[in-house]
């Protein structure tokens, strides 16, 4: 069961598993997504980390609060949440906007990051398409962008194979508040990434779903190859949730990037990875 404290001024959902003297790894969820798309990675991790999961202002089980976000705004949530923890450093984990939480935080705050894990996600977006998707969600809700979530999420014989999962989903996207939903879309449409993540210097592993079509490959490979030493893995058979339609692999690539960081063993420069 998640916890619950007033973070930055908002009630925030978290919860902290695993070894208690281990290095921490946070999670950082992506858009209409909350701390439960984390599950297939839960128990690999926490079998060598200390795993904090929270719910990004709006979704899941934090509050909601009116009016256009911020990636500043939201990475200040995770800074207050750390000291909150007494939390120095973690490794983060993000997928999607999540992930574009992490290259923020890497550039502002990475004192507080010992790496960066950096899935399916973008350093800039079209203005309009996510001006657009901000004004339908305060008109109409997050109920109608449910289906059109789901399809870009996953691959078709993905949602096709795993129907519970999908549900499971679908429920996730719906316990999105309205002013959360489109509170994130506003920090997305308003992100200005690629102009700055050069100037991340922490070892970076950038993680592309092989048939995503909402951040495609080459928007991934853009950003391994502007970020130093960072390398790229490629996940085949996935769209934009990889590490929920493959997650074995996704988990042993990821956890190994980790320890390689923690014992001083990371590899330097560009890698290119096809799993």
């Amino acid at each position: 069961m998640p916890s619950f404290s007033v973070i930055n001024g908002v009630t925030t959902a978290w919860s902290l598993t695993g070894p208690e003297d281990a290095p921490v790894v946070l999670l950082a969820n992506g858009l209409a997504a909350d701390s439960a798309m984390w599950d297939p990675q839960v128990e690999d991790f926490s079998s060598a980390y200390r795993l904090l999961r929270y719910d990004i202002r709006g979704h899941g089980g934090s509050e909601g609060t009116p009016g256009d976000y911020s990636l500043s705004l939201l990475s200040d949530d995770v800074v207050a949440l750390l000291d909150a923890l007494s939390i120095e450093r973690v490794h983060l984990v993000g997928c999607s906007l999540g992930a574009m939480l992490g290259q923020f935080m890497g550039v502002h705050h990475s004192s507080r990051l010992l790496s960066l894990c950096l899935c399916a996600t973008s350093s800039e977006a079209p203005r309009p398409v996510w001006e657009a998707r901000v004004t339908a969600v305060r008109a109409q809700g997050v109920l109608p962008q449910v289906e059109a979530t789901i399809d870009r999420w996953f691959t078709p014989a993905f949602r096709d194979n795993h129907p519970d999962t999908m549900d499971r989903m679908r429920e996730m996207v719906l316990r999105t508040t309205q002013n959360g939903y489109a509170g994130c879309a506003a920090a997305i449409r308003d992100m200005t990434l690629s102009s700055i993540i050069a100037a991340i210097e922490l070892p970076t592993l950038v993680v592309a779903g092989e048939l995503d079509l909402s951040t495609p490959l080459p928007i991934l490979e853009r950003i391994a190859d502007t970020i130093p030493g960072a390398a790229l893995m490629t996940v085949a058979d996935t769209a934009h949730m990889p590490t929920i339609e493959q997650p074995e692999v996704c988990n042993r690539a990821i956890i190994d990037f980790l320890q390689s960081v923690d014992d001083g063993t990371v590899r330097d420069r560009a890698q290119r990875i096809r799993a």
